[in-house]
């Protein structure tokens, strides 16, 4: 829900579809393959045209920090599925962002668990020719492919490969990404240990949704599959 807010002020719901301008509609997929399916299919039976998965994600290479921007030219959902990104979306969006941010191209794998310690993302790393992680963009690419459709990856690193991400951080939150206080300060009252890594973890955070919203603001109509007529 806070990568949407990137993309929006206006007001967001996760049960629909939000109309971002005359021709670009946003769903909420929430997280993990399944509702990312959903979203897309919800989408393209609303006559999408192109699918764009966008977020935040996890690193796998110990080179990328807080904030850089991964535009994969793959999506690897797994060794015999992986699907291409739209290479005239992609270069458009180099091209236009190259100059401001730290950008990084190579593949972007989905996993189907938060991989929640560092040795999970070492051993995923080496299980797959990727640099960064998320639960949803293969899943995404996957309709896309079966739909004919362009289709572009956008992600923001949020969590680096040597951070492990508390137990009390996930169960802080729904399965739409909401932040839930209550829960989250129950699980630190059981153990107050886990405030410095999720103080970590919410800079970090913060750094990749500050990048989304760089992207927004600079890419323009290149944040579009095709561009408008003039």
């Amino acid at each position: 829900m806070s990568e949407a807010r990137s993309l929006t002020m206006g007001p967001i719901g996760v049960d629909g579809l939000v109309r971002l301008d005359g021709t670009t509609l946003l769903k909420v997929a929430g997280i993990g393959a399944k509702r990312a399916l959903a979203a897309s299919e919800l989408l393209i039976a609303e006559g999408a045209a192109a699918l764009l998965s966008w977020g935040s994600g996890g690193a796998l290479h110990p080179k990328l920090s807080p904030g850089n921007l991964i535009l994969p030219k793959s999506v690897i959902v797994s060794q015999k599925n992986v699907f291409p990104t739209d290479a005239d979306w992609h270069n458009r969006l180099v091209a236009r962002l190259k100059n401001h941010l730290e950008i990084h191209s190579e593949p972007l794998a989905q996993s189907p668990s938060v991989l929640t310690s560092p040795m999970e993302k070492f051993n995923f790393f080496n299980q797959n020719d990727a640099i960064a992680v998320d639960m949803e963009s293969g899943s995404v690419a996957e309709i896309a492919s079966r739909a004919n459709l362009p289709f572009m990856a956008i992600r923001a690193i949020a969590d680096t490969a040597d951070m492990a991400i508390p137990a009390s951080g996930l169960n802080a939150i729904d399965e739409y990404g909401r932040l839930r206080p209550m829960r989250l300060l129950s699980s630190l009252a059981r153990k107050p240990s886990d405030l410095i890594p999720l103080a970590r973890l919410s800079r970090s955070f913060r750094a990749a949704r500050t990048t989304l919203e760089t992207v927004v603001r600079l890419a323009g109509n290149d944040l579009l599959a095709f561009q408008p007529d003039i």
